[in-house]
C-alpha cells in the first residue's frame, strides 16, 4: 500500500462505541457507486465484535420505480460481498423512488473489498433482472484505503 493511504486518516469515517459484550463499530455513510439512469447509491456498515464475524451493510439507491430488489452483489476484484436483502423502506423523491436494503455479510472479506487498485461494481437484482452501479473511480481510489484501514483497525482490535 502506498504511503499516502497508510498513513490516510480514518477516524472521521467512522463512529465506535465499547458495550458490555464487545465494540460496535459504524462506518459513515459514503457515496461511491452511480447508475446513468438512476443515480447515486451510498452504504455504511456496522459490525459488532464477537457476532461470528459477520457484518450488515445497509446501502440506499434511486431508481425510476418502486422495485423490490431480492438481492445484491458488491465485488472488487475478487471480493465479492453478496446475499438476499431486507427492505427497510422505499420512499417517494421528487424524480424517482429512494430505496433502503440491508444484508448480513462476511466480514472477513471487507480488507479485500476496499482495495483502490480495482473498480468495484454493485449489482441489484430485481426478478433476476441485473441492475449495475458502477464505482465513481475518484471516489473509490480515495475512499478504499480508508475503508481497508478501519476494517485492518477492527480485525487487529478484535484479534487481541
Amino acid at each position: 500500500m502506498s504511503l499516502p493511504a497508510a498513513a490516510q486518516e480514518i477516524r472521521s469515517h467512522y463512529v465506535s462505541k465499547a458495550e458490555a459484550d464487545g465494540v460496535i463499530y459504524h462506518t459513515l455513510p459514503v457515496t461511491l457507486f452511480e447508475h446513468p439512469e438512476a443515480g447515486d447509491l451510498t452504504f455504511d456498515i456496522t459490525y459488532k465484535e464477537h457476532r461470528g464475524g459477520h457484518a450488515t451493510l445497509n446501502f440506499t439507491c434511486r431508481m425510476p420505480r418502486p422495485e423490490t430488489v431480492d438481492s445484491v452483489r458488491f465485488v472488487s476484484g475478487g471480493a465479492i460481498l453478496s446475499g438476499p436483502v431486507c427492505k427497510l423502506y422505499l420512499e417517494p423523491e421528487k424524480r424517482g423512488w429512494k430505496h433502503r436494503y440491508t444484508f448480513d455479510l462476511d466480514a472477513s472479506r471487507l480488507c479485500a473489498f476496499f482495495d483502490e487498485t480495482q473498480l468495484p461494481e454493485v449489482t441489484l437484482y430485481i426478478d433476476d433482472q441485473p441492475w449495475i452501479y458502477r464505482a465513481k473511480r475518484s471516489a473509490w481510489r480515495s475512499y478504499a484505503p480508508i475503508g481497508y484501514r478501519i476494517f485492518e483497525m477492527i480485525r487487529v482490535n478484535e484479534a487481541h
